[in-house]
């Protein structure tokens, strides 16, 4: 996956001046913890909203699918802004993969009455191949979806 080839292609600009911006950092003073999240990369928009990336082969695991999931929700509610979700797939396996995101993302909301962020799937090269509940439509939308999330709060 070429992380400046996303950002070109969905008009962002690199979140940190080296590396793929895929790492996000917490710390809770009066624990001493500290938490280090890994995404494939992210990006900036113009509001500078995060937008992050994620890459998964052909052999990807429900429980690994729901381990980033529950990332995102932890980024959303320590106070990140995240505009949107992109998971780069093959093609072949796009609607394999949004039946595991489909299924934990609506029983989440409907257990607790938030809303995830827009998810889109993408191929390698970048090209748009679905959003969320994409497995669930007879023909795939023709492009990104403009809905907006709402607030946790």
């Amino acid at each position: 996956m070429s992380v400046t080839r996303l950002l070109r292609k969905l008009n962002l600009r690199p979140r940190t001046r080296s590396g793929n911006g895929g790492s996000f950092a917490y710390y809770d003073a009066q624990s001493g913890s500290h938490l280090l999240f890994r995404w494939d990369g992210s990006g900036l928009t113009k509001s500078d909203e995060i937008v992050l990336f994620e890459e998964e082969g052909p052999g990807f695991q429900p429980l690994h699918i729901q381990g980033h999931l529950t990332r995102l929700l932890f980024m959303i509610r320590s106070g990140d802004v995240i505009a949107k979700l992109v998971w780069v797939v093959p093609e072949a396996r796009c609607r394999d993969l949004d039946k595991v995101v489909f299924s934990w993302v609506r029983m989440w909301e409907a257990a607790f009455g938030g809303r995830f962020p827009p998810i889109e799937y993408r191929s390698e090269n970048g090209s748009y191949l679905g959003s969320l509940g994409t497995s669930r439509n007879a023909r795939h939308r023709s492009g990104p979806t403009s809905e907006k999330s709402v607030d946790f709060e």
